[in-house]
C-alpha cells in the first residue's frame, strides 16, 4: 500500500460528516508524515451530494434555472462552511472540493473507483432533505469497492490517537476477505505506531448441540487456534515491524469485536468471510461492528496485499492468547 492516498470523503454539514472529514485529513497526514512518503501529496476529496428532494417540482425547476443555481450554489456553500469549521490541511495533504446533484450513498459509491479509501461519518443528513441516521454509512459499507471507514464522533482523529497503548483490532476467522483486513490493519497500526490485536472468535454455535460441543471443545479450540496461527503467519509475512498480540476468544465474533473495540482506536473487519467453525457471511458481523462499536470502524472489501512486501517481517511481540 502506498503512503500516497487518496481519499473520498462523504461531507453533509452534519457534526458526523466533519468527524469523517477531521478522520480523512489526518489519516493523510499520517502517511504524508513519512520518511519514506514520497512521490505526490496525499489527497482528500471532500464530496457533497445534493438532491432536491421534498421539494415541489416547480421550486425546484426555478431554482436550477437561477443564473447561480441556488441548490448547487447552497450545497457549495455548505460544503465551504463545513471545511471551514474543521480546518484546512497543511501543505503535505491537498483538499479538494466535489458538489454533486444525486443521493449521497450512490454519488459516493459511484466515485469511489478513483480513490484508496472512502471515509463517512456514523450519522448524518444530506442537504437540504433529512434522512434516516446512518443510511449512508451503511450503503457505502455494503456497496463500495473501496475500504471504507466509518468515523465516530467521539473518538479523536488518527493523527492525534497516538495513544500507543490503543491498539488497532483486527478481526479474522481465515477467509481471504479477513487476511486482506489483516494487512490492511497492520499498515494503519504502523502508521501510528500503534500495536496490532489480532482477535479470532469460535463462539456462536448452535446450543442445540450443546452436549456434543462439550465433548468436542478441545478439537474446536485446536482448530481454532491453527486458523489463528495460519492468519497471523500467512497475513503479516512481510509486514511491517509490530507488536502483535492475539485474542483467541470463545464468544461469537460480533461480541468479541465489540468488546475489543472498547480500548481501540480503530476496528479493521472484512466485508465477509468464514464465520468461524461454520461458514457464514461476515457481512452481519461488519454491519454490527459499523453500528456499535467503540471506535472508528474501517470494512475492507479486497483480499489485495496491504503492506509493501519490501518492509521487514512483524516482530510477534507480547502474543498471547485470551479466552475471555
Amino acid at each position: 500500500m502506498s503512503n500516497s492516498l487518496r481519499i473520498l470523503v462523504g461531507v453533509d454539514g452534519s457534526p458526523g460528516s466533519e468527524a469523517a472529514l477531521r478522520w480523512a485529513l489526518a489519516e493523510a497526514a499520517l502517511r504524508a508524515g513519512r520518511p519514506d512518503a514520497g512521490g505526490p501529496a496525499c489527497t482528500v476529496t471532500a464530496l457533497l451530494a445534493w438532491t432536491g428532494e421534498g421539494l415541489p417540482a416547480g421550486v425546484l425547476r426555478a431554482a436550477e434555472q437561477t443564473d447561480e443555481g441556488t441548490l448547487g450554489a447552497a450545497a457549495a456553500e455548505m460544503l465551504e462552511r463545513a471545511i471551514k469549521r474543521v480546518g484546512e490541511p497543511d501543505g503535505a495533504v491537498e483538499l479538494r472540493r466535489l458538489v454533486v446533484r444525486g443521493k449521497a450513498t450512490q454519488a459516493l459509491t459511484g466515485a469511489a473507483r478513483n480513490y484508496d479509501l472512502l471515509v463517512v461519518g456514523e450519522h448524518g443528513h444530506t442537504p437540504l432533505y433529512r434522512r434516516t441516521a446512518g443510511s449512508v454509512s451503511q450503503g457505502v459499507v455494503h456497496h463500495s469497492s473501496i475500504p471504507v471507514v466509518v468515523a465516530r464522533r467521539d473518538s479523536a482523529p488518527a493523527a492525534s490517537a497516538r495513544r500507543a497503548d490503543r491498539p488497532v483490532v483486527v478481526g479474522v476467522d481465515g477467509s481471504d476477505l479477513s487476511l486482506g483486513a489483516l494487512r490492511w490493519a497492520a499498515h494503519e497500526a504502523a502508521l501510528r505506531g500503534a500495536p496490532l490485536r489480532v482477535v479470532h472468535a469460535w463462539g456462536g454455535l448452535d446450543q442445540m448441540y450443546a452436549e456434543a460441543l462439550v465433548t468436542a471443545q478441545g478439537a474446536l479450540l485446536r482448530q481454532a487456534e491453527g486458523i489463528l496461527d495460519h492468519a497471523v503467519t500467512l497475513g503479516l509475512d512481510g509486514a511491517a515491524d509490530l507488536a502483535v498480540d492475539t485474542v483467541l476468544a470463545p464468544d461469537p465474533a460480533v461480541r468479541a469485536l465489540l468488546r475489543e473495540s472498547r480500548d481501540a482506536q480503530l476496528l479493521v473487519v472484512g466485508s465477509r468471510g468464514l464465520g468461524g467453525f461454520a461458514r457464514l457471511l461476515i457481512g452481519s458481523v461488519s454491519h454490527q461492528c459499523v453500528l456499535y462499536a467503540a471506535c472508528d470502524t474501517a470494512v475492507v472489501h479486497t483480499d489485495g496485499d496491504a503492506v509493501p512486501a519490501a518492509e521487514p517481517a512483524a516482530a510477534m511481540t507480547g502474543a498471547g492468547l485470551a479466552a475471555g
